[in-house]
């Protein structure tokens, strides 16, 4: 029986790889994606979402408008966040449609739905205030002593601080750090391999494999970070990731501090066998 999964997404370079991912997997039941503001601003994120689906052959699933806010990383992921090549997708004539975001979490989070958060969790926090309960939640964000926005605090985690408390203190998530994420690079063999039926998705990384080979991001060979597919990975195959319970919380930066509350966090993987794995489904 395949897994219901949603994932909730700002694309975003590596949220594309982490869609299609999910797109190509048969062992899941592809729900919806819920979009919410991150790398960039809400109406480009969405529009992206549904331009992926349609690139994928996927307009089957739903794109549910999630809550805005500021973008912040179109110097990492293009002024539209896709390498600006959003434009050359496809248009998807599906549409958003027209649900409030926490109702669809309420209507269709179901005792076996996975939720993959690979953006803030502005969308998730408010869905948890709201009393929807996830009983699998994996959230790609945070770093133990790590950040990529300031010495301590993630991107995802740091665009919504608030909303990532209300996480880690109620949700019960699976927390897939940078500590592990940034071990884990799509090296050029790997894009090259990919390449051929991704097709329009080549020229979204060009310019974040740009950005990351400038500020040698990785520290080791050319590649892409290729941080929400590694959560989404854990999605699709439970066990993936190896996971160790830590007592967490998260300070008004958005940072992971030590605390009182128990999360799991995946703290290590087999990367060859995952980037094989991702290989497979990319590129076939």
């Amino acid at each position: 029986m395949a897994i219901p999964l949603i994932i909730d997404t700002d694309p975003g370079v590596d949220d594309a790889f982490a869609i299609a991912l999910a797109a190509r997997s048969p062992e899941v039941e592809l729900k919806g994606l819920t979009t919410v503001f991150g790398n960039v601003g809400l109406d480009l994120t969405t529009a992206n979402a549904l331009r992926l689906l349609a690139h994928l052959g996927r307009t089957d699933v739903p794109v549910i408008r999630g809550f805005g806010g500021p973008g912040g990383a179109a110097d990492v992921h293009g002024e539209d966040g896709l390498g600006g090549q959003a434009l050359t997708l496809p248009e998807n004539a599906e549409g958003v449609r027209s649900e409030d975001v926490v109702q669809f979490f309420a209507d269709n989070v179901g005792p076996d739905t996975v939720v993959a958060a690979i953006g803030p969790l502005t969308n998730i926090a408010h869905a948890l205030e709201a009393g929807v309960e996830f009983p699998r939640l994996i959230v790609m964000g945070g770093g133990l002593g790590l950040g990529n926005m300031t010495a301590r605090a993630e991107f995802n985690f740091w665009a919504d601080a608030k909303a990532a408390r209300t996480v880690i203190r109620t949700g019960n998530p699976i927390v897939v750090p940078l500590n592990l994420t940034q071990r884990c690079i799509a090296d050029t063999e790997f894009l090259a391999n990919v390449d051929p039926v991704l097709s329009n998705l080549t020229g979204t990384y060009r310019a974040y494999l740009a950005r990351h080979s400038e500020q040698n991001m990785s520290g080791r060979e050319e590649g892409i970070l290729i941080h929400d597919a590694v959560a989404v990975a854990e999605a699709i195959v439970p066990g993936t990731l190896h996971l160790r319970t830590h007592g967490l919380d998260i300070d008004d930066e958005g940072a992971l501090v030590g605390g009182k509350h128990q999360v799991e966090v995946a703290e290590d993987c087999d990367w060859p066998a995952l980037r094989a794995f991702m290989e497979q489904r990319l590129s076939v």
